[in-house]
């Protein structure tokens, strides 16, 4: 079934924490030719201050540090032989909030939507006058720097190929979720990690979070009827009511008619997948149900045979990243698992995203860690 594969370095740069990548396919507007469109989130690393030989430095290589106050969402332009065309540059940011995952999407209009989510500084004098008021914060000084509110999921649009994007729009409030700071400001949806889809007039855009009362992250769907200019929250897709595992970083795959698919990474538990099923484009969902599938997230993509091809991180021993097929209905496997990369040098990789070649090929582009510690975009070329 695989036939080989091709490994590459799309961006490495030691002062930078780069990863949660996602790449589309462009048609350029003045040429007949296509180009890729990576885009990842990007932020300081002191691991290049280090060393690097004695034995606190090497521990420092493993460890995972996934916020900072000055991440920033990077783009950059490829052509199809994975040759830059670009250098990496970052989006205009929030000057209040550091932009964190990556998700793509290329409209029927030929813009693109962008969608992610924003974390908020907190300095730690701020901190019990805070928790007083009930108010969550994430992180600490001794591990992230400072603490941490999320301030919710945000969307972005580009007209011109990815070369300029509207300012941030910030996603309404999710029901039943705990305003951000009481009285002064809302949560904006919470996070967004996972493929929206557009079907028909509706553009569909998978959000996570924890509703007040719960001990678990669930998943939600917002809806867009005008190509991404605003939002209305429209469903739960999926919750475990037992309050034992957390359904979140959601990513939807339309099947057929008003059929779609979530795929949800499931965490304290096993880390096996979880999927969800509408048969009327989101507004009810069918139980969730277990996959013996192990890893996360999960990036569905639709191969031009009709069958569906599933990437995702594997944060178990050997690291890496994995993938594997499934028919064109979703409800049968195809052959083995497919190992694309086992030599991570911890677990502090995946979240790939992954795109169709024209020649047929399948691109998965991914963040990875290996013996210098440097956390870098990769991509892996897989013929099937």
């Amino acid at each position: 079934m695989l036939k080989k594969i091709n490994h590459f370095i799309l961006y490495k740069n030691e002062r930078y924490f780069s990863s949660f990548p996602s790449i589309v396919l462009l048609d350029k507007a003045s040429s007949n030719s296509k180009q890729l469109l990576l885009m990842f989130r990007r932020a300081r690393d002191s691991r290049w201050l280090l060393d690097g030989d004695d034995e606190e430095s090497i521990l420092i290589k493993h460890q995972v540090d996934h916020v900072d106050s000055r991440s920033q969402l990077t783009k950059m332009f490829f052509d199809l032989n994975l040759n830059p065309l670009s250098d990496a540059e970052a989006l205009p940011i929030n000057p209040e909030a550091a932009d964190q995952d990556a998700c793509l999407l290329v409209l029927s209009n030929k813009q693109i939507l962008l969608s992610s989510f924003s974390w908020y500084p907190i300095h730690s004098r701020l901190r019990k006058p805070l928790q007083k008021r009930g108010v969550f914060l994430y992180g600490q000084p001794e591990t992230t720097g400072c603490f941490y509110l999320l301030w919710g999921g945000f969307t972005r649009l580009s007209q011109d190929l990815g070369k300029t994007w509207t300012n941030h729009n910030y996603l309404p409030d999710l029901p039943g979720t705990n305003e951000t700071i009481p009285d002064k400001q809302i949560a904006h949806s919470g996070s967004v990690r996972g493929q929206a889809i557009e079907v028909g007039h509706k553009i569909l855009l998978p959000v996570y979070t924890r509703l007040a009362g719960d001990n678990v992250d669930s998943s939600h769907l917002y809806c867009s009827n005008d190509m991404g200019k605003s939002w209305s929250y429209y469903s739960m897709i999926a919750k475990d009511h037992q309050q034992k595992l957390n359904l979140n970083e959601p990513s939807l795959l339309h099947l057929d008619g008003e059929r779609i698919m979530a795929f949800m990474r499931n965490t304290s538990g096993n880390d096996h997948l979880v999927t969800a099923v509408s048969n009327d484009l989101g507004r009810t969902w069918e139980d969730w149900q277990e996959k013996k599938i192990t890893g996360h997230p999960t990036h569905p993509l639709r191969l031009s045979d009709g069958r569906i091809f599933l990437c995702y991180g594997y944060r178990h021993e050997p690291y890496g990243i994995r993938a594997c097929l499934m028919d064109a209905s979703a409800e049968n496997f195809i052959g083995d698992e497919i190992i694309i990369r086992d030599d991570g040098l911890c677990g502090d990789v995946g979240y790939p995203w992954a795109v169709e070649m024209p020649d047929g090929k399948v691109l998965v582009v991914y963040y990875f860690t290996k013996d210098d510690g440097i956390r870098h975009i990769a991509g892996s070329l897989l013929s099937i």
